[in-house]
């Protein structure tokens, strides 16, 4: 049976769809589809002074969470400090019983107190961002950040991505910012850099510490030269603002033609809207100082610290984000996971949707 290759995009068309399902089902039995900002609304009705201390215990409680997960799970490692000492420090170390028929108590390794800085201000920075209005970040055809704990989750994927690539590739983000104003390919943080340019009125690229700049030097060696090499190039070929003009006008005549003007028309009315949303987002940020002195913090643990309290929790970054929510939103009983019955009741239902499927594909 030979397929076409229309008939080939129409069967990626239903395969995304059936993964958007996969998704939303994943999401509803977790209970990461919540919204975010529900919680918020749930500390400010408990007495909390603002949108920022909100977000505070918010935070504290799922870095709370994500601990209690790698304990349960003995994902947590020596720190550094400890191995350096050769014995065990209470630092590093926390007590718990190792099972409920056991008397006796063993200390096992808790969340690193580097990678616990890092944790703390991420959170803070996401969950700030995913609650503030954030549509004017389309403007370099960036996404805004969802509101929900989802989000977190899928934010998550990325940095562990983005973590294990080799030091080299990790450095390439931060020369692209540096020397071509760009947020790198991966675009991991480059929502939050927008943030921290809208607030300060800075280039992100002029915020790096003398340790990433010494990193650059290090890795991105050849990228310099090639940079060195393009303003040489770039010096002796550029055009003038009338030589620019007279070369465009050669193709289109942008009065004439009215697709042009008609998308020139659209491009102008989207300017001000992310204008206006880029306002309302700077009027209304609850923590301005705060969130930059965070992002800049966590941004020279990530790229700069090598030390095995911050690569290695970075490596399963997402299975630690995943744990956390599973611990968060299951002490809440946001989830079908702690609901014995509707659990079974949900799988039940499902699995007799999976049999009716196997029949239609049995009867087509």
């Amino acid at each position: 049976m030979r397929i076409s290759d229309k008939e080939w995009k129409n069967i990626e068309f239903r395969k995304n769809k059936f993964r958007e399902l996969e998704s939303a089902l994943d999401q509803a039995v977790s209970g990461r589809d919540n919204k975010v900002s529900s919680f918020l609304l749930g500390c400010l009705a408990d007495g909390e002074t603002g949108k920022a201390a909100a977000v505070e215990k918010l935070v504290n409680e799922l870095v709370k969470s994500m601990d209690s997960y790698g304990i349960r799970n003995r994902l947590w490692i020596e720190s550094d400090e400890t191995i350096k000492d050769n014995g065990l420090s209470d630092d590093d170390f926390c007590k718990m019983k190792a099972t409920e028929e056991k008397a006796s108590e063993e200390k096992i390794p808790c969340m690193p107190t580097r990678f616990k800085e890092f944790i703390h201000d991420y959170l803070y920075c996401m969950i700030l961002l995913m609650t503030s209005e954030m549509e004017w970040v389309e403007q370099i055809y960036a996404e805004p950040y969802a509101d929900s704990f989802q989000q977190l989750y899928l934010h998550a994927k990325r940095v562990r991505e983005f973590s294990v690539r080799p030091i080299e590739k990790r450095y390439d983000e931060l020369w692209g910012e540096a020397y071509f104003g760009v947020r790198g390919a991966s675009g991991l943080f480059e929502i939050f850099s927008m943030a921290y340019e809208s607030i300060t009125g800075k280039d992100i690229g002029d915020s790096l510490t003398h340790s990433m700049k010494d990193g650059l030097d290090t890795y991105c060696q050849e990228q310099m030269q090639m940079y060195d090499e393009f303003l040489d190039e770039a010096e002796d070929n550029a055009m003038t603002d009338e030589e620019i003009e007279e070369a465009i006008s050669e193709y289109v005549d942008v009065e004439e033609d009215p697709d042009m003007a008609e998308l020139n028309r659209y491009f102008d009315e989207l300017a001000v809207r992310w204008d206006e949303s880029e306002k309302r987002f700077r009027q209304e940020f609850p923590d301005t100082e705060g969130f930059c002195v965070r992002y800049m913090k966590l941004r020279e643990l990530f790229y700069t610290d090598e030390s095995r309290d911050i690569r290695y929790p970075l490596t399963i970054f997402d299975i630690l984000v995943e744990g956390m929510l599973d611990v968060f939103l299951g002490r809440r009983g946001m989830t079908l996971y702690t609901d014995a019955d509707n659990c079974a009741r949900a799988y039940i239902s499902i699995k007799k949707q999976i049999d009716a499927i196997k029949k239609l594909r049995e009867e087509a």
